[in-house]
């Protein structure tokens, strides 16, 4: 493949050492677009039923798509795949920064890691050379210093990584693979490569991309870069939202979704942050957002303390889950989860829940060896998340999520863990019908970017048009599956081609962010002509790869599509909604139309035999159904 693609899949035995090459081959790429896609098509086909996600059978996929490291804005994004150690089924996560770009110029577009080094070791890329390296000294090292010693050891401080910290190590359940100081692939998967003894991936190119129609793909680029319509991106970055959110019906967890309301909001206001801390902007390759920054605490008694960020999940996760009104506290948290390398959102929301069994008396100081786990006591926050990182003290009863938390404290904490599939929920979700579906229906468990289904970034006119009115009404329940459909298929696009959600969608927005105009950037850079309906069965075709992986690997069905218990229960106090629960049998009717809209059988929820013969997985048909 001459265009877009680098045209390389490298494949891995870290049992073995033995590092081949395979061909990308067009037919495969077509179908499967790249990056996401192609991973979700090759975990499918390797992985089993019955193998482990810590077993040496698993997969770890890094994958970028034909978009990134192109001059097409936000070219940044690589995708790593695996069976998730949380949820039991399809496992993914995405990150930006500048380690995609590198790995297509260093000569590939995949990394396919199979089997367990014996010894702690790393995989080092250089212009298409790669060769398997001792990680034995940097074992044991925070993910900063991890990135420094390889880039000192080879030589090269342009090297761009991708590795584990303590928590991947000693395969923590929501470990997460650090690129950089903050870019996260979360979802488990530093947990996965902790257990194949793999500590890092540094690549180093100089091969560059060649684009099937330059002249074109430079219009393309350049029309889109006017389309930047979102000021406080760069203004604020992502963190720019917590204020908006804190105060509309979807609303980040807050105190463990006791409530919605956090007196201390504006302590730890975007509006503060860039005041006190922020010293500069950030951007990833190729875009001109700018929404990261960086960050220093010059007084008090952080002081010293800097990094990047810190996202919105940050902080929900360190400011109004915990209700932290400290935001050198809260910079505290971002970095410390970001140099052990554990997920903030599911570490934070963790935590949250210990808070509130404390709280409740299901657990004291005796269990915590005397943590005070109150509400707002940093102090406690960032000595449990190192515990868990380490899997010492308490942190050991918590370090593997909310789900394994609530089954190993039991005493009636189970009704506080709340998960979907294994998942913990980032969000209170007892308003926005459309968000509810989003999360109970999404590929890898509670997510809040398999669907983004939120009000404000909707193509409004578009959705009414075709889907109804009430498809855009927070408590309206018709239309809400094949929009939901539509716009989980959107949001699988910026995945497998590289680029970037909060450039594509929250910011250029729908009227650039079309399968129409998609096509045309896909055929100016790689030569394949696809047409608008193909590509959306492209990603319709992704999205049933990994359903059908839940369905025959994960083992779920109908029944995993739902709620926390709290949600049914408990009505919330968020603003003009007070009072108000999730009603299952409003939830059950969006499903049946989902399931209907999907092809989907209702009560499996595997795709259809006549639905994947549609989509030309002939394959998966005869795995489900002979």
């Amino acid at each position: 493949m001459a265009f877009g693609y680098a045209g390389k899949i490298l494949r891995v035995d870290l049992t073995s050492n033995k590092i081949k090459e395979e061909e990308l081959k067009e037919d495969f790429a077509k179908k499967f677009i790249g990056a996401r896609g192609i991973n979700s098509k090759i975990l499918y086909d390797e992985v089993k039923p019955g193998v482990d996600p810590f077993s040496p059978e698993n997969r770890l996929i890094f994958g970028t798509g034909p978009l990134a490291g192109t001059m097409l804005p936000a070219g940044c994004r690589f995708t790593v795949t695996a069976r998730s150690p949380l949820t039991m089924g399809h496992g993914d996560a995405n990150a930006g920064g500048f380690f995609a770009p590198e790995l297509k110029f260093s000569g590939f577009d995949h990394i396919i890691f199979h089997g367990r080094s014996k010894k702690p070791s790393y995989l080092f890329i250089n212009d298409g050379k790669a060769e398997l390296r001792s990680a034995e000294q940097i074992w044991g090292k925070n993910t900063w210093d991890t990135q420094e010693l390889i880039q000192k050891e080879l030589g090269d401080e342009d090297i761009q990584i991708a590795c584990i910290g303590p928590a991947g190590e000693n395969m923590v359940k929501n470990a997460c693979i650090i690129h950089g100081l903050k870019r996260a692939a979360a979802k488990g998967m530093g947990s996965v490569m902790g257990s194949k003894n793999l500590k890092a991936v540094a690549v180093r190119g100089r091969k560059g991309i060649r684009v099937a129609d330059p002249k074109e793909f430079l219009k393309i680029s350049e029309k889109i870069l006017t389309k930047h319509k979102r000021p406080d991106l760069t203004l604020y970055g992502t963190p720019g939202s917590v204020l908006y959110e804190v105060n509309t019906g979807y609303s980040p967890a807050t105190k463990n979704i006791q409530t919605t309301r956090f007196p201390g909001i504006e302590k730890i206001s975007p509006k503060l942050l860039n005041q006190k801390y922020i010293y500069r902007l950030k951007a990833c390759f190729g875009c001109s957002i700018s929404c990261g920054r960086s960050y220093v605490v010059k007084h008090g008694q952080f002081k010293g303390l800097y990094g990047e960020g810190p996202e919105l999940a940050a902080m929900w996760s360190w400011g109004t889950q915990p209700q932290v009104t400290s935001l050198p506290a809260v910079l505290k948290a971002d970095v410390l989860s970001n140099q052990l390398g554990i997920d903030c959102i599911e570490a934070g929301n963790t935590i949250a829940f210990a808070m509130e069994c404390y709280q409740k008396g299901i657990i004291t100081d005796e269990d915590t060896g005397g943590i005070k786990l109150e509400w707002g006591n940093f102090k406690a926050v960032h000595s449990i998340l190192e515990q868990m990182a380490n899997r010492k003290g308490f942190g050991e009863i918590l370090c593997d999520g909310v789900k394994d938390a609530a089954s190993r404290i039991g005493r009636g904490s189970e009704f506080f863990a709340h998960t979907i599939k294994g998942q913990s929920v980032p969000a209170d979700l007892r308003i926005k019908h459309g968000s509810v579906l989003g999360y109970i229906t999404s590929t890898r468990g509670a997510d809040h970017l398999r669907g983004l289904i939120i009000d404000d970034v909707l193509p409004i006119e578009y959705i009414k048009k075709n889907y109804g009115e009430e498809a855009l009404m927070s408590e309206g329940i018709k239309g809400k599956g094949i929009a939901l459909k539509w716009i989980q298929e959107m949001t699988t696009l910026p995945d497998c081609f590289g680029i970037c959600k909060i450039f594509y969608i929250l910011s250029a927005g729908y009227s650039v962010f079309t399968f129409e105009n998609f096509s045309a950037m896909y055929k100016a850079a790689t030569g394949i002509d696809v047409s608008e309906k193909d590509m959306l069965k492209a990603c319709e075709r992704v999205y049933n790869v990994e359903q059908a992986f839940n369905v025959r690997v994960g083992g779920f069905s109908r029944k995993d599509d739902t709620v926390p218990p709290r949600f049914f229960n408990e009505p919330t106090d968020a603003n003009k909604w007070k009072g108000k629960t999730l009603k299952k049998e409003n939830i059950d009717e969006m499903l049946d139309d989902y399931y209907t809209c999907r092809g989907w059988n209702k009560s499996t929820t595997a795709p259809e035999k006549e639905k994947l013969l549609e989509l030309e997985l002939d394959e998966i048909a005869k795995d489900l159904y002979e």
